[in-house]
């Protein structure tokens, strides 16, 4: 029985593995190492070649997997009876395997692949001469089943996900900075927190405080959540940053205001000017009033007349189906991509709710006047376009509003993601809880992708909401804790 491990020096990655991440064949020089050595089957190029040109995420990898594969071979000078290795910026090293007996591999007449892989990793185990060095990288329940019965180990896909925030316990020393300063350096925290990863830039701190020595700096009331929050906002262009408390979500309005931190870290990071953050990325459970945030400080940032940012709020909406339904819908193209935002209506409408009425008195308008202003409101201010009409353009001055980003493939969101001109916000949203998309999985959709991908660039923010800060009831917390559990 082979020994079960942490870290596997070798692995041989399963396809699914390398189609729903390519990347892991081209590290960056700061990844974490997956493995000293990864073996790849041969075999993987000619079933890769049959997908590529899928219009689709699984598509898009198998030609970056087929450019990666040729870059890897050409530098090794590969031959079937080579023995060469190709070194990532990492130390990691990429060795392709040539095709090795089959005969011995049991899979219940599957073919293809996954016989590929358990081959090779049974070569592996051979070669290192320690079957528990070795396993298979998959995601792939079937997969999973097949090389534990082999007596070869498994490395699960479950990628390090990035949620823009952290909680630590705020010492002593540091009370003074923190409620007097309004800040904290670098340098500081370094000494104070020297157990803790760096700060990311634009990465959230939210502090736990001792009421008494709180009370000792004038501070008294401990439901105020947003005087114990921090943004490490960059300094400079070298990538420096300072933990500063958060006073951009001082300026909105009173008919916004965060009921959670996680609430407070988004309205920040959307208040900010776009030079500062122009790409806000919100992972966060249903119900934790990221929609409502998005749209009702984009609808103020964009009408208010002191505040007035952009010129509009342009919004893609959710498509689990890539385009392929929006042509059954009945109107022309804005009423059939409305059909499918029906989160920005009712989020709008909450927000003209909590708004009021100034001339009839706040709170005393009927639902006939407030649906008469969402109606204006989309007519004056809003843009819809569905994602199939997104190609080529750039959008510059607007409040954009990717909304359930979670149905998106990678190569969506990227396409997406470059639509921004000078002068935008792009705000994504969604929950990775709720994927539609039959091709993706929590991880492997293009909100998640996103996140990673941009987590602590100075032109993004990650905010990351849970269950505990769900908004809209008690019965729907009850609900995220029970069934996504």
């Amino acid at each position: 029985m082979a020994k079960r491990r942490d870290f596997h020096p070798a692995l041989v990655p399963a396809l699914d593995a390398l189609i729903g991440d390519p990347d892991i064949l081209a590290p960056e020089p700061s990844t974490k190492l997956k493995a000293e050595t990864l073996y790849i089957p041969m075999q993987y190029i000619d079933r890769i070649r049959e997908f590529r040109h899928e219009q689709s995420s699984r598509g898009e990898a198998a030609n970056k997997l087929l450019g990666l594969f040729s870059r890897i071979l050409e530098t090794t000078h590969y031959t079937d009876s080579a023995d060469k290795t190709f070194t990532c910026k990492n130390g990691m090293q990429i060795q392709f395997v040539p095709p090795q007996d089959i005969s011995g591999v049991s899979t219940n007449g599957r073919t293809g692949a996954n016989t590929h892989a358990l081959a090779t990793a049974k070569w592996a185990q051979e070669k290192l001469k320690d079957p528990g060095m070795v396993a298979i990288l998959t995601g792939d329940n079937y997969m999973s089943s097949k090389a534990l019965a082999q007596d070869i180990d498994i490395a699960r896909i479950n990628p390090d996900v990035y949620t823009g925030r952290r909680t630590l316990v705020l010492p002593e020393e540091l009370y003074g900075s923190w409620f007097k300063d309004r800040q904290i350096t670098t340098e500081q925290f370094t000494q104070f927190f020297g157990d803790e990863n760096p700060l990311l830039l634009n990465e959230f701190v939210e502090f736990s405080v001792d009421p008494i020595i709180a009370s000792s700096y004038g501070v008294h009331n401990l439901s105020n959540f947003i005087m114990f929050v921090g943004r490490y906002e960059p300094i400079d262009k070298e990538g420096n940053g300072i933990l500063r408390r958060l006073h951009y979500v001082e300026e909105l309005p009173r008919c916004i205001q965060p009921r959670t931190p996680g609430q407070a870290m988004l309205a920040e990071v959307l208040m900010a000017p776009a030079d500062e953050i122009p790409i806000v990325i919100c992972p966060a459970v249903f119900g934790t009033g990221k929609t409502y945030l998005a749209t009702s400080i984009g609808h103020f940032l964009v009408t208010d007349k002191e505040k007035a940012l952009y010129d509009r709020i342009f919004v893609v909406p959710r498509d689990a189906e890539l385009g392929k339904e929006i042509g059954f819908l009945p109107g022309d193209e804005t009423q059939k991509t409305i059909a499918k935002a029906m989160p920005i209506l009712d989020s709008l409408y909450n927000y003209f709710k909590n708004k009021g009425d100034r001339k009839k008195g706040n709170g005393e308008q009927t639902a006939a006047d407030i649906k008469k202003k969402v109606e204006f409101a989309l007519q004056d201010h809003f843009e819809f376009v569905s994602i199939i009409n997104m190609g080529g353009r750039s959008i510059s001055d607007c409040w954009i509003i990717y909304d359930e980003a979670q149905d998106m493939e990678r190569f969506q969101i990227n396409q997406l993601m470059k639509r921004i001109g000078e002068g935008s916000k792009m705000v994504i949203t969604g929950d990775p809880h709720q994927v539609f998309n039959k091709h993706m999985d929590y991880h492997s959709n293009g909100l998640m992708y996103a996140a990673t991908k941009m987590a602590g660039s100075p032109y993004a923010a990650v905010v990351t909401m849970t269950e505990g800060e769900i908004t809209r009831s008690d019965a729907a917390r009850e609900i995220a804790r029970r069934l996504d559990h």
